[in-house]
């Protein structure tokens, strides 16, 4: 730990030196003089002798400013070594080891994306989703969250050095009461997180928390400098929904993905059975107080983690041994209105990762395997290898797995877990929201049910059965009747 947080205060002092010597701008200035040079030469205006006349006085500027950049450089350098030099003599920390450090692979990555922040290398306005918007991002801005996905184990580490410089802050945080909104995509999640999220009480990540997940907090410090207001724009899923930066999303899959790598299977995802991870509870616990410190800061102590993760109904058990007094709301749909929506993304999705890879890439890294060619349906039960269908581009394919889904939910997980009815909630969205809110235990009931305005119904679709067999529909009429059955709504 110690060497880690010595390599830290070496790159961040001499980036801070170099910033505040002005040698960024001295840098450039090199740069726009050899330019002016090069001009220079290239001008058929002027004579040999004005030539000569100009590049004299800017080899004096560049001769000046490589002086400059040279004393300053190693100004930059020395400083923090000596303060490090220090810390050796006192035996506060070895020398060696924090040069080892230093250089190792994982720091030199970390260390790169210090220096592209800190000193003002500033990504494109736009913003992605965490579906496809992507395709917006720069070069730049793809190399950065490539660089991101590639280095999920080294953040895990750096993130202990982030929950020492901020422990005092997150001492103040509590992860009581937290709410986990789930189901299958396509269900009402995002409608319902944002529901909450939009209150004072609650906290949940939002898409500024991208790509640097696993370290939140130190992500949003070095980003602060070039953080900037986007107007919200729709998102991929072409349902009308608008997003921006500031737009809550379901981010937390990474650290599940990061912690628990053998139940991401090539073709799909395990569920989880009680299991423990002593490493991954203890680093959730501290991940969800740093998102409740970044969202509401001085009144953390009050706040309530919320998220939205569909992968979480793989996994119900053991949040709510993680968290015995979590609320973990499950909203459903029409079985054959919610396998059309399913269907109907899942080809949007395979289009729009034959266009742009890194828009595949983007979802793969960030855990959501829901449509495209990332598909990775969760095996309940073993439906997986037991299905009629093949074809994930059939309506039938994603009825299945509705069926497998909500059937493992219901047999399962029933007694703790608490269903709400989509279809009902649009329909009376004023008497949805105050059953959430009961069921939430939310401190402000009534702005809560102020979101209703919000809410419309969904657009009326027809949809085909033919295809369909009989046993299949009959499972799903049955599940989804005992659904609404013991629906909070």
């Amino acid at each position: 730990m110690s060497q880690w947080i010595g390599a830290i205060i070496l790159v961040a002092g001499f980036v801070f030196l170099f910033q505040l010597l002005g040698l960024v701008n001295k840098s450039r200035g090199v740069v726009r003089v050899a330019n002016q040079s090069l001009n220079i030469i290239r001008s058929p205006q002027l004579s040999d002798e004005e030539k000569e006349v100009k590049l004299q006085k800017n080899s004096q500027k560049l001769f000046g400013s490589f002086f400059t950049l040279a004393l300053g450089g190693a100004f930059a350098v020395l400083i923090p070594l000596g303060v490090l030099w220090f810390g050796d003599r006192f035996g506060w920390l070895s020398l060696a080891f924090t040069l080892d450090t230093t250089f190792s692979p994982a720091f030199l990555i970390f260390s790169s994306v210090l220096v592209f922040v800190v000193l003002g290398i500033k990504p494109r306005k736009q913003h992605p989703n965490s579906e496809t918007q992507a395709s917006s991002y720069s070069n730049l801005d793809r190399t950065l969250h490539q660089l991101a996905f590639n280095t999920y184990t080294a953040q895990i580490a750096i993130a202990d050095v982030e929950d020492t410089m901020f422990s005092k802050q997150l001492a103040n945080c509590q992860t009581e009461r937290p709410v986990f909104i789930t189901a299958l995509p396509r269900a009402g999640t995002t409608l319902l997180l944002e529901c909450c999220a939009d209150l004072p009480e609650f906290a949940s990540h939002c898409y500024r928390d991208m790509p640097f997940v696993l370290i939140p907090c130190l992500w949003n410090r070095f980003a602060q400098s070039f953080q900037q207001t986007v107007e919200s724009t729709e998102r991929a899923h072409g349902d009308g929904m608008k997003i921006s930066p500031d737009s809550y999303e379901a981010l937390e899959e990474v650290v599940w993905k990061t912690f628990w790598k053998r139940h991401y299977q090539k073709d799909r995802i395990i569920p989880w059975d009680n299991e423990e991870n002593l490493e991954f509870n203890e680093f959730f616990d501290s991940h969800l107080r740093k998102i409740i410190l970044l969202r509401r800061g001085n009144s953390a102590p009050s706040v309530r983690y919320v998220s939205k993760n569909n992968a979480n109904i793989a996994r119900t058990r053991i949040l709510k041994r993680l968290f015995p007094d979590s609320v973990i709301i499950i909203p459903f749909r029409h079985p054959l209105h919610h396998a059309s929506s399913l269907l109907q993304q899942h080809l949007n999705f395979l289009q729009i990762h034959e266009a742009d890879s890194f828009a595949s890439d983007y979802m793969k890294a960030i855990g959501h395997y829901d449509f495209g060619q990332n598909l990775r349906p969760i095996d309940f039960d073993g439906w997986f290898d037991r299905r009629e269908s093949r074809d994930a581009r059939s309506l039938a394919f994603w009825l299945e797995y509705w069926v497998a889904s909500y059937k493992y939910l219901l047999q399962e997980n029933a007694d703790f877990l608490n269903f709400l009815d989509y279809e009902a909630l649009c329909e009376n969205p004023i008497g949805g929201l105050r059953s959430l809110a009961e069921v939430v235990e939310s401190c402000d009931p009534d702005a809560l049910v102020s979101s209703a305005s919000g809410i419309r119904q969904p657009r009326p679709r027809e949809i085909g059965t033919n295809a369909l067999s009989a046993s299949l529909l009959k499972d799903a009429n049955l599940i989804y009747d005992r659904l609404r059955e013991i629906s909070l709504n």
